[in-house]
This record gives structure tokens, sequence and C-alpha cells, in this order.
């Protein structure tokens, strides 16, 4: 047999495919077939099925907004529920970071003084998206102005969408004044943001305030949850494909009538449908509530009630903690809100209704001394798949930028090209 020429299909099938993602952007550079192949989406997509468990973890200070980084995590062990995870030093990214609004195929969503940013931690690419000005829309006495981000992707079209909530709403009563939506789109090679054309009679005819800033995509599909007035509580629906916006109205439940109620509530993807992740009752009854929507159409949900196992209760009853998403296996992934020593997650697989703990191992004793002054928070997002490649033709054509860890500012947008031989560079 002549080893001297591979075939193509096993260059692609059993050896790219199992390279890290910065291998493969290097690898991009060999010729214009190599960088034809890498950047194509059935390559992507053939990618996005080989496993690369990896948990990737925000710390920021809250009183001064230069001390962030991203922390990458790796399991110790290879099960299936890993018992602990150990931070990888040498990718650890400084000044960058935040409240991580969604996960979406590898690409890490959130906001950064105003500004919408899609960050691939895999690759070290930023792109930060401009401002949704809201001027425009005025305040009354008392009253309050939200500006709010979703991101989305359609796989049929391999199309990336983003959309912003702007709603003015009262402090004291909670009562919605006016809303509006804007797509952002991609024309000419050029993004801006264009108001929506808003289809659905309920959506025109009612204003409403996000009441949870984090989204969820599912099939093509964003969700949010919103408020349409005092204890009235919606989720908002935003088709990436067809640009329409629906709303599916939340059953109402015990506790409704506290403002507070829907700190306790998550949304997650669980069976392939959005969800509630109800944990009002977890730390005193070892109770969650899932409630999902088995048809947007008319508003019909579905409720399980799961009880927590007796010999697994401690682990929830001092802690209060964040619903961060579901992995491939359907394993809700748990964040406590408080930044505490020695820090830990959980994993709660919620069809054997089994909660595991997962100690988080190396990170930096400086985020667990810090002075009076400061006020540590902590996010993380968990991929279950591999990293991103990018390929979409809404993520490559914006301006893609790496960020100088020795600096405070972001580099001009590289040619992906040019960010290959500057990543190697830095390196070598």
């Amino acid at each position: 047999m002549d080893f001297t020429e591979l075939p193509m299909h096993l260059v692609t099938e059993e050896i790219l495919t199992r390279l890290p993602v910065k291998s493969l952007m290097r690898f991009m550079c060999v010729s214009k077939l190599w960088l034809t192949l890498i950047s194509s989406p059935y390559f992507t997509h053939r990618f996005l099925t080989v496993p690369s468990p990896r948990l990737y973890m925000c710390l920021w200070d809250l009183n001064n907004y230069l001390d962030t980084e991203i922390l990458s995590l790796a399991p110790q062990d290879a099960t299936t529920t890993p018992t602990a995870l150990l931070v990888d030093h040498d990718l650890t990214t400084p000044r960058m970071g935040s409240h991580i609004l969604q996960n979406l195929g590898g690409f890490m969503c959130y906001v950064y003084w105003r500004k919408p940013r899609i960050y691939n931690p895999a690759t070290r690419q930023l792109v930060t998206l401009p401002f949704k000005s809201s001027n425009h829309m005025t305040e009354p006495p008392g009253g309050k102005k939200i500006v709010s981000y979703y991101f989305g992707y359609d796989a049929l079209n391999h199309k990336y969408k983003v959309i912003s909530s702007i709603s003015v709403h009262l402090k004291q009563n909670m009562e919605v004044i006016s809303s509006e939506n804007w797509v952002f789109v991609l024309e000419g090679g050029r993004g801006s943001w264009k108001k929506a054309s808003l289809t659905s009679p309920d959506f025109c005819r009612r204003p409403h305030v996000p009441c949870k800033i984090e989204g969820l995509c599912i099939d093509g599909v964003i969700y949010y949850m919103a408020l349409l007035g005092p204890f009235e509580y919606v989720f908002v629906s935003f088709d990436v494909k067809s640009e329409e916006f629906n709303m599916i109205q939340v059953p109402p439940r015990d506790g409704d009538q506290l403002l507070e109620r829907f700190q306790n509530v998550g949304i997650l993807e669980y069976g392939g449908k959005a969800t509630l992740f109800d944990q009002t009752n977890l730390k005193e009854k070892g109770v969650v509530a899932l409630w999902s929507v088995e048809d947007a159409g008319s508003n019909k949900w579905s409720c399980k009630n799961l009880v927590v196992q007796p010999s697994q209760q401690h682990l929830v009853n001092t802690i209060t903690f964040h619903v961060k998403g579901t992995t491939q296996n359907g394993k809700v992934l748990l964040i406590p809100k408080n930044f505490v020593f020695p820090f830990h997650i959980l994993s709660y697989d919620i069809q054997n209704n089994d909660m595991r703990k997962i100690e988080i191992r190396g990170i930096p004793d400086r985020w667990f001394n810090m002075d009076e002054d400061s006020d540590v928070r902590v996010d993380a997002m968990f991929m279950d798949q591999s990293e991103s490649v990018i390929s979409s033709d809404f993520v490559s054509s914006l301006d893609w930028t790496e960020r100088d860890n020795h600096d405070t500012s972001i580099h001009s947008s590289l040619p992906m090209s040019l960010f290959v031989l500057f990543e190697r560079n830095n390196q070598s």
C-alpha cells in the first residue's frame, strides 16, 4: 500500500476533526484547498460531532472593569460525569469576559460597556457589535430603560442573528410603558440595526420588558423571558429565518405575585423544548419544577416535578445556584451565585434525578484574596462539543479582532489568514 498520499476523506474524517481549533486555524494557511475545506459548512458540522468537553469560566471584579479574565478548564478524568475540572493556565485570557448571556455553538455572548460581544474562546477571536442607541425612547419620572441582547443561529441556512429589546417601565409597579425590537442584519458586507417588522397582533399591542437577561436558541428560534405587566409573564420567541416575533403565555404559579419570583427561575433546553427550571423550593424542600412549552400556538405547557435524592440534599440546602444550560446528554449545569472557596459546580442529571458535585481546581489564589472593596462575580459555560470553527457568512463577515493581553485596547480587525500568522508569531 502506498502511504505517500492519504485520501482526502481520511484526512478530513479521521485526522483534521480530531485536532484542536488553534491547529486548524494554522492549517488554513497551508493551501487554498485546506482553507476552503476547513472553513466549509460541511467540515464545521463534521467537526462539531467530535466531543471535546471543556468549561469556560469568567471571573471579574464588579468595581474594576479591567480586572476580568476567562479560565479554560478540562476534566481531570475521562468519565461521563467528571468529579473535578482543572484550570489550564496556558489558555487563560485576561481582560475578557463578563456575565455570559448565551452559549451559541461555542461562541460566548456577553455585553461589555453596553455593546454586545461574540467571543470564540477557542481561537480568542472577538467581534463587538455596534451599540443600539435608545435615545429616542424617553423615561418618565420613576421610569427605567432596559436594553437587552439575544443571539440566535439557523443551522439549516447557516445564519447568525442578534436581536435587541429596548423597553421602558415604571420601577415601582413594573408597569410597561413601551418597547421596541431591533434585528442586527448584514447588508453589503456591513452590519447595521433595523427595526423589526412585527406581524403578530398580540406582539404589536402588548409592550414587554425582559425579566431575564439570558436567552436561548433552539432549532433556529430565540427565546427569552419577559414581563407584560405586574405578575404577567411570557416567553418571547423570534424565528431567525422568518424574523417573526411571537409571545407564549407563561402559566401562573404560586408565588408569582412576588416581584423576586423569577430570580429563582432559569431558562434551558429540555427534550428539545424551551423549559423553565424553577428552583424556588430547591433549598428548603429539595423540589425542582420543569415547565416545558409543548405547543407554542395554543400556549400548552407541561410540568414535571423532581425531588432531589435525600442523600444529595446537602448539595443545595446552603448555596443559591444559577442555571447555565444543559449538556448534550441532558445534564443541567448549576453555578453558585456567589464566588466562594472552595469553588464547585453541580451537574444535575434530570432524566435519572441524580445530582453530582464537580470540584473546580486551579483558580488563581488572587481571586480568593481580593480586598474588601472588590466585588468578585463568576459565570461559566460548558462545551461538550468541539469548539467552534468559523464558517457562517454572518460571523465570518464581521470584524473579528484579537486581544493583546498587554493592552486594554482592541486590535484593528485582521483578515483570517493574518490572524493565524499573528497567533503563531505570538506563541513562537
